[in-house]
Order: C-alpha cells, then structure tokens, then sequence
C-alpha cells in the first residue's frame, strides 16, 4: 500500500506509477477527489499488464480502493502510514 502511495502522489519509481492508473470518471463526479485507481482490464490488450507485474497491478488498485478515503487522501506518508496501520489493527483484532 506504501507502494500505490507513492504511486497516486506522484512520488514513487516511474515503473511503479506506470502500474496504476488513477481512476478518473467520465462525466464530473464527487468520487474524482477520492483519490481511486482504475482496475487494469483483464480482456487483454495494450493496458493489460504483463504477467511479470500482472499481481501488483491487478491487486493495488483494487485493496487501495477498500481503503476508507481518510486514508487514501492522507497530506504525507507519516499520515497515510498511521492511518493504514491503525486500519490494519482495527480489522484484524475487531472480529
């Protein structure tokens, strides 16, 4: 998750920020500044990942987009890494 961190804000390894595509709506929708990523297609193709990165960039976008938006919109990765762990402790021994 530090990963597509890095990758959303435009501060991680350009490879990695080629694996994930922010999720951008056709028409102007609320859910454009809820800092989603865009599921890669799985029909194949051009934008289909290839099998050596096909793991990270099916399953980032997808757990990123579980994450509650207070922490996907996190100012700084202190913030963003708090918040994912508080996040983690809660769904793990809150069963």
């Amino acid at each position: 998750m530090v990963l597509a961190y890095h990758a959303t804000n435009g501060s991680g390894y350009s490879y990695i920020q080629d694996m994930v595509n922010p999720y951008t709506p056709a028409p102007a929708l609320r859910s454009a500044s809820a800092k989603r990523l865009a599921a890669p297609s799985l029909r194949g193709g051009p934008t289909f990942p290839s099998a050596k990165t096909s793991r990270f960039a099916i399953l980032a976008p997808k757990w990123w987009n579980e994450l509650p938006i207070e922490i996907r919109t996190a100012d700084s990765l202190h913030i963003f890494r708090r918040r994912l762990k508080t996040h983690l402790f809660r769904l793990h021994f809150e069963r």
